[in-house]
């Protein structure tokens, strides 16, 4: 919808002058009610900013990291884009070219997170796998975990502010932003589940999907661990727990005959 409308918008310049272009003259141009305007463009006010536009992805980044600055220090709820503005140096009218409101904006910010966690595991569960065929795989899964879990806790702001968005859930929209989220999470995990198995780094008799769920489920329980203790070390809570939880995850030739140590 926003692509459609800044379009239409500036068609409509070319014929008039952009202060005569109100949100209602924009509306029945493009077929739309006036209520969608609105909500996706803003006031008039923010037209000239839309227009103006000229590097979307370096500016993208620079509100994703005023809004986290200002999330990090007021909470998400408190938090107005006007403020993300003023600390972007930008008007409101950029936050609207690129996040409809302030949930697109905290998910976007949630999507960059994933992708920055998530991008170096491929290399770190090749590197876990070399390390099981020298025979040691519990070791091998025990530093994969301690790497992801570092990440994970890493910044300490962000455990507080994802339970605050979550706190939400009963929003219709953030509760359909979650579902989907972890929807996606659960697929990818699976995926690394599947590459460990075939290393001999997991069971193989448990589905993937089965086996992406539980690993979730603990990400989220260091996620918030780390918020509620600040002082928690990730890194030993996961030299410590997964070998536990390895006799019940290793592959059945191990787990038949493996003393317990």
């Amino acid at each position: 919808m926003r692509e459609k409308l800044i379009a239409v918008l500036r068609q409509m310049v070319q014929q008039h002058p952009l202060t005569a272009i109100s949100p209602e003259q924009l509306a029945v141009v493009a077929d739309v009610s006036v209520a969608e305007v609105r909500q996706t463009l803003g006031d008039p006010e923010n037209y000239p900013a839309l227009l103006a536009w000229e590097q979307p992805g370096e500016t993208r980044e620079r509100i994703l990291s005023a809004a986290m600055q200002v999330f990090a220090q007021k909470g998400w709820q408190k938090t107005t884009l006007d403020e993300i503005a003023a600390a972007a140096g930008l008007t409101k009218g950029a936050i609207y070219w690129h996040f409809r409101n302030k949930n697109d904006l905290f998910f976007a910010l949630v999507d960059a997170r994933l992708q920055r966690d998530i991008s170096p595991v491929d290399a770190e569960i090749r590197e876990a796998v070399a390390r099981a065929a020298e025979g040691r795989p519990e070791e091998a899964v025990t530093e994969l975990f301690a790497q992801a879990w570092g990440r994970c806790a890493a910044d300490r702001e962000w455990p507080r502010l994802y339970m605050e968005v979550m706190s939400q859930s009963g929003d219709p929209e953030i509760a359909a932003r979650l579902q989907s989220m972890y929807r996606h999470v659960w697929q990818v995990s699976a995926g690394f589940v599947r590459v460990m198995q075939e290393g001999g780094l997991t069971r193989a008799d448990i589905a993937p999907e089965t086996l992406a769920m539980l690993w979730c489920a603990m990400f989220d329980g260091v996620f918030f661990a780390a918020m509620a203790n600040p002082d928690a070390d990730v890194d030993r809570m996961a030299r410590d727990l997964i070998p536990i939880i390895w006799r019940g995850i290793a592959p059945s030739i191990l787990s038949a005959g493996a003393p317990v140590s």
